[in-house]
């Protein structure tokens, strides 16, 4: 089993932890989360992960409610580079929206 795990930095407030266990040449499972720099700690915003048993995405709100959302029947290593592409093309969009609700 080989676990890797990476803290890519986007900006100096904004960053992406990245997580996965390999065992046989197979992702057995994983988590892609992006997080922002919030009053004075790291705070998840969104979070794909295998938690439950499969591949989902948590839309994480500012109360610290959650939107599920499965990803469909994929092979974990096709869902996990689909999450990492996911964070990367549109964390300023997840930013945004958490901003939106942090100003309800």
């Amino acid at each position: 089993m080989v676990t890797k795990s990476y803290i890519f930095m986007l900006t100096d407030r904004d960053r992406k932890r990245h997580e996965h266990i390999v065992e046989k040449g197979e992702v057995v499972w994983f988590v892609v989360q992006y997080e922002i720099f919030f009053e004075a700690r790291w705070v998840p915003i969104v979070r794909y992960d295998t938690s439950h048993g499969y591949a989902h995405k948590d839309l994480i709100n500012p109360d610290g409610s959650k939107e599920k959302i499965f990803m469909g029947a994929v092979e974990l290593s096709e869902a996990l580079t689909l999450a990492d592409r996911d964070i990367n093309e549109n964390w300023e969009r997840y930013k945004e929206r958490y901003s939106r609700r942090l100003k309800r």
